[in-house]
């Protein structure tokens, strides 16, 4: 058992330290109410010396800073001030590890959308960052609509003043939008964004751009609404006439196409090509035929209605 003065001692000792906490926490919580944090500092290296830094953990490195930047995002939002540097940390996420998703999907919202005004600049390195992952994750329909929306939508009719850097904004954002068509197909609203991607090109009078990612969009899709949401906007430029043949066209492919694999896809049907029949196809003799051609191009060649 501790001795009687040892407990006199300890009792004086944490009654001392409870005034003094008394005398001071009024005053500490008032200062703490009125200091308010204003600006960040962005403490990393460089990024490619963060991935020396990362001694060869770099997905997991980016993993880490990533969490950082959702909780910092959500910290910032309840403060309602600007989160300065989420463009740098996700500059550092894309060097560490380039074909990380999410970054990409939500850079334009996390750095764009904050409180107090975006600055040219902050629209600039959004789209640098977009294009980024375009290149490094170029057959995800995803980032290249995500890419294509804010370039031609939200940056020009939000952030934009120049009426001429909003329409080569815009035109670039119609040809993103064109190429997540390309590759989503049906998926999500690829297939309405080609629409929407071919609205910007006619009107910039790139005509011919707009019928070729209407056609290409036509040939993968197999929404019927979508279907004839865009043979209406193919007749607009290419005249009921040849839209008809050209359905004609499609039509014929698919069922000569789907009388030899009847069990596959569209999409699939468009990359095989047309049926081939070696023993008849032999020696070169029927190399005008169009049943000895290799490619559905070749095959529509020998047609005189394909519209231009």
């Amino acid at each position: 058992m501790p001795a009687r003065s040892d407990l006199v001692r300890t009792a004086i000792v944490v009654g001392i330290s409870a005034l003094c906490i008394g005398a001071v926490q009024g005053r500490v919580a008032e200062q703490h109410a009125r200091v308010k944090e204003t600006s960040d500092v962005h403490l990393l290296p460089p990024p490619k010396e963060v991935v020396t830094l990362s001694f060869g953990y770099r997905a997991a490195l980016a993993d880490v800073l990533w969490a950082h930047v959702l909780v910092s995002q959500g910290l910032h939002t309840f403060e309602r001030r600007r989160f300065e540097n989420v463009a740098d940390l996700i500059d550092t996420i894309n060097e560490l590890d380039p074909e990380f998703r999410d970054p990409y999907l939500m850079s334009d919202a996390l750095i764009t959308i904050q409180f107090g005004e975006s600055q040219r600049a902050d629209v600039v390195r959004t789209r640098a960052i977009l294009e980024r992952g375009t290149r490094n994750r170029p057959l995800d329909p995803e980032i290249w609509r995500t890419a294509g929306q804010f370039i031609a939508f939200i940056a020009p009719g939000t952030y934009l003043t120049d009426a001429e850097e909003r329409a080569a904004w815009k035109a670039d954002g119609a040809r993103m939008l064109a190429r997540a068509a390309e590759l989503g197909g049906d998926a999500g609203q690829m297939g309405w964004a080609a629409v929407a991607g071919a609205g910007i090109l006619s009107r910039q009078g790139e005509r011919d751009a707009a019928i070729r990612l209407i056609q290409r969009t036509l040939a993968v899709t197999d929404d019927e609404e979508l279907r004839e949401r865009l043979q209406r906007e193919l007749a607009k430029h290419i005249g009921e006439a040849k839209l008809d043949a050209y359905r004609r066209r499609q039509t014929e492919m698919l069922d000569l196409a789907r009388r030899d694999l009847p069990f596959v896809s569209k999409s699939t049907l468009f990359v095989l090509g047309p049926p081939f029949d070696p023993a008849y196809c032999a020696g070169g003799a029927h190399a005008d035929d169009r049943r000895c051609a290799l490619t559905w191009k070749a095959w529509a060649a020998t047609g005189s209605d394909e519209p231009r």
